[in-house]
């Protein structure tokens, strides 16, 4: 994996400049103010580092970054954050891309695709690592300190095992918070529910009760008048001696001796005999209804009390008894829930010791190994310091937990701080003279000792950092002649598993490289643009010998030029 090209337009003093990078170390070259470190500036711009307006080009509204990536053992990862933001793939390439206007409005772009600017530093946090004298280097960062111990430890999967364990904490803590949220609710609602469901249970209403008890109702109210109907009706269908039923019955008669002579009436005969018999038994049914319907006071009272009750009921729970019931069986649901989610609760409590314990255990484990591996990594990592002109150099890695009153890990009664990474909180110190105390890095680093540190640990963590472009920034302050060389063979070693772009004033360190850019400032129409070139085998000679003599090349530097690149 490596970054193929950069194209940068309207930034600073550059107005338009594209390179192409190759693997392997390349070296930038040119005088100071030429513009070698704004180019590194727009490609920080272009992976999603804080962008000032006043670096867009005088004249310009807009500056444009934009650089390209050959893609390799990285890229599952960088599509994968590509699948989650929704961002289509170009197979083995890809593209971040940057505008910065006047107005101070930022916009991103990933494979042509606008995206936020979070998801450009995501992906650019991946793909490039710069050192130099920039504020925001991340050794100067002690939170930083802790990936690279874990980089050079051989502890990959018990690290994923912690983060796992972490993760299932406090999913499960999650849990537990929204269960007890939901029983404190349940609990202040209970005494309503409560209240609710015996108002319900007092009155016990039945299915279509109301209905049946208005029917009742206004029987009650008219016994008198349906009592006379009854009566009416039974003397007009049956009792009169010229009722309707002695009325059918004689034609009926009739129609039996008509028949003797007319057969085709028979039929006639059996349907009139069918409402004869009809007509007697709704007299018999009419009459004992009215013999059952009398006035009774005593029952309209409590007919009409029992209405009244179930008409409260509507009014708060209704529109109808089946809504009513509907609501007494929710009400038993939910008071019934205290018991169960308090049994859900100690449930997950339960896992959740299990899992902080799995999580303790993990951890201190984690810890063991880096105290383990750090001893070791401070060995090699004074070594290599010495052969970068950093003698007598005590370089410590500093492993410590912090406690934390709120903390649930707590391991032999203490608590403490846990995080995804574990419970250690690791920080670099280091003396670079014999005598003196440790101090932290930013305390007491000049910008030539940051990159050289960070060059040290670079080349201990050759092979294991999956970071593929490492960019060097005036990696060469403080050092000359052997120390020099040392430095640049150290990047030499180091391009063998990166892509290494440093910047660099030292004829040794730029003697090494595998690609040497030159940059410079020109002037024309009275204003000033950096132009690049890659220069060819002479005219790296002749850059490499005016790094050694200055503007005037002697041909003794053309010689020592030689001897350097040879």
């Amino acid at each position: 994996m490596s970054l193929s090209r950069l194209r940068i337009e309207n930034f600073a003093i550059i107005e338009a400049l594209e390179i192409d990078f190759r693997p392997g170390l390349t070296i930038l070259t040119g005088e100071t103010g030429a513009g070698k470190s704004i180019i590194i500036d727009a490609l920080n711009l272009s992976l999603g580092e804080k962008a000032n307006p006043n670096l867009i080009r005088a004249g310009a509204e807009v500056a444009l970054v934009q650089c390209d990536f050959s893609l390799g053992n990285i890229a599952p990862v960088i599509n994968e954050i590509l699948e989650r933001r929704g961002i289509p793939s170009k197979g083995k390439q890809l593209s971040l891309r940057r505008e910065l206007a006047l107005t101070g409005r930022s916009r991103a772009w990933v494979n042509d695709t606008t995206c936020p600017l979070s998801t450009l530093k995501e992906i650019g946090n991946l793909l490039v690592d710069l050192h130099g004298q920039h504020d925001h280097q991340s050794l100067l960062n002690e939170e930083t300190h802790i990936n690279f111990l874990d980089a050079y430890g051989d502890y990959g999967n018990l690290i994923q095992k912690v983060a796992q364990a972490f993760s299932q904490v406090g999913l499960l803590q999650e849990k537990r918070d929204l269960l007890r949220q939901k029983l404190n609710i349940l609990r202040e609602k209970r005494e309503l529910w409560t209240f609710q469901l015996q108002e319900i249970q007092k009155v016990a209403p039945k299915p279509d009760e109301y209905e049946d008890l208005l029917a009742e109702k206004t029987i009650l109210e008219n016994a008198e008048k349906i009592h006379n109907l009854v009566t009416s009706i039974t003397d007009e269908l049956f009792e009169k001696e010229d009722s309707l039923y002695q009325k059918v019955l004689s034609v009926n008669k009739n129609i039996a001796s008509l028949s003797r002579y007319a057969p085709n009436f028979n039929e006639d005969l059996n349907k009139l005999s069918e409402h004869q018999y009809y007509y007697q038994e709704l007299a018999k049914q009419l009459a004992r209804f009215g013999n059952d319907v009398q006035f009774n006071p005593l029952r309209l009272e409590a007919v009409n009390q029992r209405l009244y009750a179930l008409q409260q009921l509507l009014k708060k729970y209704g529109p109808t008894l089946g809504e009513v019931l509907k609501m007494q069986a929710t009400l038993i649901e939910n008071l019934n829930q205290d018991d169960d989610l308090q049994l859900q609760i100690a449930q997950v409590e339960r896992q959740l010791a299990e899992s902080i314990q799995s999580y303790s255990l993990l951890a201190q484990q984690l810890s063991e190994q880096r105290h383990a591996q750090a001893r070791l990594y401070e060995q090699e990592l004074e070594k290599v310091l010495s052969r970068l002109g950093i003698r007598g150099a005590t370089f410590r890695v500093k492993i410590e937990r912090v406690p934390d009153q709120q903390g649930w890990a707590v391991i032999d009664g203490v608590a403490y701080r846990a995080e995804s990474s574990g419970l250690d909180r690791v920080t670099f110190e280091i003396s670079t003279n014999p005598g003196e105390p440790l101090r932290s890095l930013s305390q007491i680093v000049s910008g030539g000792e940051v990159s050289r540190i960070m060059l040290a640990i670079k080349s201990i963590l050759a092979g294991r950092d999956q970071i593929p472009v490492l960019i060097f920034d005036e990696i060469d302050s403080g050092i000359s002649g052997q120390i020099a060389r040392i430095v640049g063979e150290e990047l030499r070693e180091l391009a063998k598993v990166h892509q290494i772009i440093c910047i660099t004033h030292l004829p040794q360190i730029a003697g090494l490289a595998q690609d040497h850019l030159s940059v410079t400032k020109v002037s024309s129409d009275g204003r000033s643009h950096t132009e690049l070139k890659r220069l060819n085998p002479e005219e790296r000679v002749k850059a490499i010998a005016q790094l050694i003599g200055g503007k005037t090349i002697t041909e003794a530097a053309m010689r020592q030029a030689r001897e350097l690149i040879e």
